[in-house]
Parts: structure tokens; sequence; C-alpha cells
């Protein structure tokens, strides 16, 4: 009976054990490796170009201060601020009666000194005088010819004219007042069209020049603001401010009908770049990192199965505009970057890819 019992014992033990050995030979399933998911988008070229805005001025594309040459009394102003003015109209008159009075002293002095040259040149043909005493006659006459010449310039310029067609801008002075020469009486303005005057920093200046035939610029007014004005580029200064070391660019641009538009008047210039194989790479400005060893980006390398790696890509970045900031080297059309998530990531990392910038 006892040895029934330890034969089954037996029997069990070594069954178990059998149990055990295969269970240990079995393969264990391999765990699959769970990728971190990351939102990126693929570099390509904007399709409006680079765009910019500007605050900008106004201003008339002829003005100037309008003053008298001499000192007197302001006898009569003829004009009103804000009425138009044709060239040669007469704006404003100082007391003459002075000038007058000087020109007919000077017309005497000339007529008197004419009148002693030409008994002098009859009387050096008997040899009464010597060449020398007429000689000094005419000199006489010469001096009071250029006297009375000044008188008579004087006296026009008792009459203040408009230099060219314009409107009265702004009245310095009023009527019986005493004017020194240079002192300003009224503003005039040509309004027929207009300027527009912007201060520019060096690198949008730099960008402009390089690109000059692929911008377009444009006014916009705030009280027009459903329309878009061109521009035509006049000048542009060579010369920075000392003070906010911009530049000015000045526009020209017509007269807006039944619109008023006057000089002074804050206005917006709008750049435009339209360049269909355009350069400029512009993603949003917080895929951009930077640490100790300048600015990068994260990029991914596609793969199979929407996987990619992670590689990083040292980048020079340019302005920042509303599309972006413009990322001038490091980087080319079609390039993955990495839009979220860039504090986690590192090079050689495997991702698994999302459509689309972070939200």
């Amino acid at each position: 009976m006892k040895l029934k019992e330890k034969s089954w014992g037996k029997i069990i033990l070594t069954a178990l054990t059998i149990s055990l050995i295969s269970g240990c030979n079995q393969e264990q399933p391999e765990q699959e490796e769970v990728l971190r998911p990351v939102r990126s988008i693929i570099v390509t070229p904007p399709e409006s170009g680079w765009i910019k805005e500007f605050p900008a001025v106004v201003d008339a594309v002829q003005k100037a201060n309008l003053s008298f040459r001499v000192s007197g009394k302001l006898e009569d102003i003829l004009v009103k601020e804000g009425e138009f003015v044709q060239e040669g109209d007469e704006i404003a008159r100082l007391d003459q009666v002075d000038f007058e009075i000087k020109l007919k002293d000077r017309q005497a002095s000339y007529d008197v000194a004419k009148a002693d040259y030409e008994r002098a040149k009859k009387l050096i043909e008997t040899g009464a005088i010597a060449r020398a005493e007429l000689d000094n006659l005419k000199a006489k006459v010469s001096t009071a010819s250029s006297q009375l010449q000044a008188a008579q310039q004087e006296l026009d310029y008792t009459v203040l004219r408009a230099p060219f067609n314009g409107r009265i801008a702004r009245r310095y002075i009023d009527n019986y007042e005493e004017v020194s020469a240079k002192q300003e009486i009224v503003s005039l303005q040509d309004t027929s069209a207009l300027l527009v005057e912007m201060e520019l920093p060096e690198s949008v200046l730099v960008r402009s020049r390089n690109h000059k035939g692929d911008y377009t610029f444009h006014a916009r007014f705030s009280s027009i603001p459903e329309r878009l004005f061109p521009l035509t580029l006049r000048e542009t200064s060579t010369q920075a401010d000392e003070s906010t070391q911009t530049y000015t660019m000045t526009f020209a641009m017509p007269a807006i009908e039944n619109h008023l538009v006057l000089p002074g008047m804050s206005v917006v210039v709008r750049a435009e770049q339209k360049t269909p194989n355009s350069d400029i790479i512009l993603i949003p400005a917080y895929a951009v990192m930077e640490d100790k060893n300048g600015r990068f980006v994260y990029v991914v390398n596609d793969e199979k199965d929407e996987t990619g790696t992670i590689l990083r890509k040292a980048v020079t970045t340019g302005s920042l505009s509303k599309q972006g900031i413009i990322v001038e080297t490091g980087l080319t059309i079609g390039d993955r970057v990495v839009t979220a998530g860039m504090s986690q990531m590192s090079e050689g990392m495997k991702v698994r890819l999302q459509e689309g910038a972070a939200r």
C-alpha cells in the first residue's frame, strides 16, 4: 500500500516538473514601443508673400512758408486760411510810402549823375576837363543806376505773391503789424498731389532694396477703411535718424476726390511682397527655441507609418510679422517643423506625427 502511494507521488511530482519546464520555455510576447505624438507643419512658400504695415504721415507735394524780403508795416493781407490761390496772386502788401519816397530819391540821384556825365562827354572833346574826371562821373552814373534798381526791387518786394498754385494752410500775422524781413506771413501748400512719409527700420529697408521690384505699397486711411490707395516710391533717405535709427521713405499719391485728406493726417502704409517663388520662410514664432548655443527648431525626418526621428537645426531669424517669424537661414521649403511639445524633444527621439500647428 505504501509502495503504491510513493509511486503516485513520484508520478505527480514528475508531471508538475515537466509542466513548469515547458512553461518557462514558452516565448514572452514583445511589448509595442509607445511613441510620443507631436504636432508639426511643413514649410511652404507664403501664398501672399511678406506683408507689414507701418504708421506714416501725409504731407503736401509742395509747401512753403512765405515771407517778405524787406521790413515794414503790413498794410493788407488778402487771403484767409483754407483759401485757394493761383501762382502770381497777391497775398499780402506792406505800406509802400517809405519805399516810394526812397525810389524817387534814387531816381533823382541817377538823373543828376546821368546829366553830369553827358555834359562831361561834350567838354572832353574841347579839352575843358580831364579824362580822369570823365571816368569819375561815369562811375557815379553806374553807382546811381545800381541804387535805383535796388530801390525799385525793394518796392516790388513789398508785395507778397504766391509762387505756385495751392491753399493757404495758416496765417501767422494780422493787418497793420510791423513785420521784419523773412518773418513768416502765411503757409502755402499744394495738395493737388500728396506725399506719404514713413520711418523704416534698417532690416526692413535692406529687404525692400534687395527685392525692390517685388514690393507693392498702399495707403490705408482710418476714415476710408474699405479702400487701399496705391503709392509710388519717390525717395529714400540714406542717413538714419539719430534718435530712432530709422530711415525716411517718401511716397507720392494723387489727391483723393470726395474725401478730405490734409497734410499732417495719419495714414498706414501697407508693404507687401508678392513673389510666386518667394524665398521667404515663415513659421510660427513659438516653434523657435533658444539656448546657450543660439536659436534652433526641431524638425522631423519622415519615416514609414506616420513616424519620424527628431533632428535639431540651428536657425537665423529675421523680423516678426502677423504671419509668423521670418527664418533667414537653417530651413528649406519642405522641412517638417515641430510646433508643440518642443521642451520634451531631444535629438534622435522617435515620434508619431500629427498634422497642424499648436493651438
